[in-house]
């Protein structure tokens, strides 16, 4: 689901992309690695919450950063409201998104 989502250009990445994100209001989901540094987790939990955008804790940055044809990445933001239901639909039922 996550690779159809940024086939369709409806994924960002990064520390900056995602933040920008979620202050315009067009994050509908992030999606933070579980080997992100307690920093990270603590900046985008803050930042969603105070937003109301969902967060999940899922695979590793080099998981994610696979899915956007990097090296490593430690958080990324869907940006389309029926991508980020899928995903959610599927990690619910402990698909591997």
């Amino acid at each position: 689901m996550l690779f159809l989502a940024r086939r369709a250009g409806r994924v960002v990445g990064g520390d900056r992309a995602v933040r920008a994100a979620i202050q315009r209001g067009y994050a509908k989901l992030v999606i933070l690695a579980t080997n992100a540094s307690g920093r990270t987790k603590r900046t985008f939990l803050f930042l969603t919450r105070s937003r109301g955008v969902p967060v999940v804790t899922w695979g590793l940055k080099e998981e994610l950063g696979r899915i956007l044809n990097r090296a490593t990445c430690a958080v990324m933001a869907v940006t389309d409201e029926n991508f980020s239901q899928g995903i959610l639909k599927h990690l619910e039922r402990g698909d591997s998104g």
